[in-house]
């Protein structure tokens, strides 16, 4: 998927943005994805599905770290990815229709949060994340 030359500077902001609090940004897009498709937690094993949960800040914080570093490749995705791919697609076995479903959750969260969150910012958001999605999903069983 190619990104336009604005695209990327967008993604590029909104990484700055979330890289400033990930476990906080984290977090909360987990804790949505928790309370609106509970059955994405049969993956974790926590007592608090919260934002304010020890481990759901923790997961939280590597995945938004992760789609930072994706938003800095975002011209090789597939080589950035391959890895973490492999690991949620083999190991963990993650069903792929969890990615868009948090890919979702980061949007809502990002849009509640940032005063200029504009539909050209969302759409190059939406954009990446998808891009993501593919790439993580691509590595299923």
């Amino acid at each position: 998927m190619a990104f336009t030359a604005c695209e990327k500077q967008t993604i590029g902001k909104i990484a700055q943005v979330l890289a400033k609090s990930p476990e906080a940004y984290g977090a909360e897009c987990l804790a949505r994805l928790f309370v609106t498709h509970p059955g994405s937690k049969s993956y974790f094993e926590y007592k608090d599905y919260s934002a304010a949960g020890a481990k759901v800040q923790v997961h939280g914080g590597k995945v938004i770290r992760a789609v930072v570093k994706a938003a800095e490749h975002v011209d090789d995705l597939h080589s950035h990815l391959e890895t973490l791919a492999l690991t949620h697609g083999k190991k963990l076995l993650v069903d792929p229709q969890n990615f868009p479903m948090l890919s979702e959750c980061i949007i809502v969260t990002l849009a509640t949060h940032l005063t200029e969150f504009s539909p050209d910012t969302h759409c190059a958001v939406d954009k990446l994340l998808s891009a993501i999605c593919q790439e993580l999903s691509s590595r299923y069983r």
